[in-house]
């Protein structure tokens, strides 16, 4: 724990309360009068021995100014709390009677990259850890009213509340004031101090840090200089703006495939950075933090620490997760796996039926686990809504089982859980949000962490995946197949898919399982594939523009499938958004995919149907693909988006 708290604490994002423990704390701010610990959002977070006649702004200059040069948004007084210092302070002296007896003399430094709700409810978090803990005693006898103040402020963060919470807010800190007789509560003043960034919150479901990823829309920048090259990239046409102007979006045909993000060459794009909330989650007490890492992290992430790309890293990258302080890493592609044979299970149904002659059966099946052409379709293709599988993604349901099934084998509650996703993908930051991969407003997947963010992580906490050593993957349930690590290139689902389901059909083991017509680097391509009696066309493309292509064409009946797969990105999950950007793309592109074929081919096991983890969870929990279990855990379904929605 302290490992976690010391490579955490003094990263470029700020430091998460403080760089010492609560005994540290005040044993230091206590023995010398004028000495105080500063933390937050300064550059040289420490203990500052404070001159007299010292301002705030001298403090905070002391502590290396503000990190970023961003604008001072309040300064906190004391843990547990003693009270808010805003802009209009700045240049006060420093008056040490506001630190109130029974509170360490730490001064905590937000500025406007701080979300106030955010911060409310990761300050909360660390009260009720501590009232736990028996830290905080005297606050035992509110923790009812402390515990509804987090759920109003969940709610919130969430973009599911009305300005009715903050009448609640308020009357619930008036009553924590009163029965501990305090001078200072910290949500009655954040109230005072912040009621139009948190009416904000609530009546344009906006927050203008994207720190609430709930309410995170792709923006650009004001960093915008106009050059075009995301308005270029975009395949939706979404992107408006002249030359040497700031662009904008329209949020009513945008997709977040993160297209933009991957042309812009000035970064002035940004989907929402979930890091700083990872690191508060790491550093609160009695949560537990697990990870899940999707199939194309592993042969992109060591590209920034010198290795090849192409490169399988995820032993490496489990190491460098365990030193940041979390508590189990997982890997999505198990659940790949289990993706798999709930796709497969459904493409089996529907082509025997297809074959006995059945008129009703919906063709082709369409593969679904990219998020941005699940809301392209639902935004422009309503009628073809019943054509997609509807298995969740991998990653929706790796959350699903870790928190209704591995949690509960634990013993341990699914709202103590932080479900992380480390995804190449930016899109996945939208699915993770989607109120069906939910329960009530606790999510599956709480945030998502792309591999750019993961980078920088581990850059500021000093941790080198070329050095580091390496460690195993935590199981969830067991090991991965060939079939489920090929996700990440284009091609990737649907082969995988129709290893096991062509098995099914035949009856026989298929021998030759690398079906190199799936695979390629043309963006629209299509296969003829045969396997003994039966005869598959099977379209693969990626990219929007292309993927409106096919399914004009499937619209119109120029073309006919069996089965298609659409991925949003370039080669797949492998050219993510959220994955490193590369100078010689199409190259790295093929050495990433490549990379994730030879783990294929050196593993054991290759088709989803023969991991005996993924047929253990069917025999104990899930009955067979399918079943009516199955659907109730392991299935989802999509919705019509009018293109006049501010979705």
């Amino acid at each position: 724990m302290e490992d976690k708290k010391t490579n955490l604490i003094q990263s470029s994002l700020g430091s998460v309360f403080s760089v010492f423990s609560e005994e540290e704390l005040e044993k230091i701010t206590n023995e010398t009068k004028r000495c105080i610990a500063i933390s937050g959002k300064i550059n040289s977070p420490g203990i500052i021995d404070v001159p007299e006649g010292a301002t705030l702004v001298d403090i905070i200059n002391m502590a290396g100014g503000l990190l970023n040069d961003s604008g001072f948004k309040a300064a906190q007084l004391g843990i547990p709390f003693g009270g808010f210092l805003t802009e209009d302070h700045l240049d006060n002296v420093l008056d040490f009677n506001l630190f109130p007896k029974g509170t360490n003399r730490t001064i905590i430094i937000l500025t406007e990259e701080d979300c106030i709700v955010q911060y409310a409810k990761f300050y909360i978090d660390h009260l009720i850890s501590n009232i736990e803990d028996g830290v905080f005693e005297e606050f035992g006898v509110v923790k009812d009213e402390i515990l509804r103040m987090w759920r109003v402020l969940d709610r919130i963060s969430k973009g599911r509340s009305n300005m009715r919470d903050i009448y609640l807010l308020r009357r619930l800190a008036g009553t924590v004031k009163e029965k501990l007789n305090q001078k200072h509560n910290i949500i009655e003043e954040i109230i005072e101090r912040f009621y139009h960034e948190i009416e904000e919150h609530i009546e344009d479901s906006r927050c203008y840090t994207s720190q609430c990823n709930h309410l995170v829309k792709l923006t650009i920048t004001k960093k915008c200089i106009g050059c075009g090259a995301c308005k270029r990239a975009c395949p939706v046409d979404c992107i408006e703006g002249v030359a040497k102007k700031q662009h904008y979006i329209d949020y009513n045909r945008c997709t977040h495939c993160g297209a933009c993000i991957s042309a812009c060459p000035v970064n002035a794009i940004t989907a929402g950075d979930n890091t700083f909330k990872f690191l508060r989650d790491l550093s609160t007490p009695n949560k537990v933090v697990i990870t899940q890492m999707a199939p194309a992290i592993r042969v992109t992430i060591g590209e920034a620490f010198g290795f090849e790309a192409g490169t399988n890293v995820e032993n490496k990258l489990a190491a460098g997760l365990r030193k940041l302080g979390v508590d189990y890493v997982f890997d999505t592609t198990w659940a790949a796996d289990l993706t798999i044979m709930e796709e497969a299970a459904e493409l089996q149904e529907r082509l025997e039926k297809y074959f006995a002659g059945d008129d009703s059966v919906k063709l082709p099946i369409l593969t679904s686990c990219c998020p941005a052409w699940v809301k392209f379709i639902e935004q422009n293709y309503a009628d073809m809504l019943d054509v997609p599988s509807t298995t969740k993604s991998p990653m929706q349901m790796f959350a699903t089982v870790a928190k209704d099934i591995w949690a509960k084998e634990h013993g341990m509650e699914r709202d103590r859980i932080i479900s992380v996703a480390i995804m190449p993908c930016i899109a996945k930051k939208y699915e993770a949000s989607r109120p069906e991969f939910s329960r009530g407003l606790n999510y599956d997947v709480d945030y998502v962490i792309t591999t750019r963010e993961l980078i920088k992580i581990f850059e500021d906490s000093g941790i080198d995946l070329k050095t580091i050593e390496e460690e195993e993957i935590d199981q969830v349930m067991g090991e991965y197949t060939g079939a489920g690590v090929i996700f990440g290139r284009t091609g990737g689902v649907i082969e995988a898919a129709t290893r096991t389901a062509l098995e099914k059909m035949t009856g026989k083991k298929v021998e030759n399982i690398e079906f190199d017509c799936l695979r390629g680097w043309d963006s629209f391509r299509s296969c003829e594939l045969e396997v003994g009696d039966i005869k598959l066309k099977i379209g693969v493309t990626y990219g929007l523009r292309e993927a409106a292509k096919m399914l004009d064409k499937i619209r119109a009946g120029e073309e006919f499938y069996h089965a298609i797969e659409i991925m949003a990105c370039n080669g797949g999950c492998v050219g993510g958004g959220g994955q490193p950007k590369a100078r010689k793309r199409q190259e790295t592109l093929q050495k990433r995919a490549e990379g994730l074929n030879a783990i294929d081919r050196s593993l054991p096991l290759r088709r989803s149907n023969e991991n005996p983890a993924v047929l253990a969870i069917y025999d104990k929990y899930l009955d067979y693909p399918l079943s009516h279990k199955a659907h109730e855990l392991l299935h989802t379904k999509y919705f019509v988006r009018a293109k006049n929605s501010n979705d």
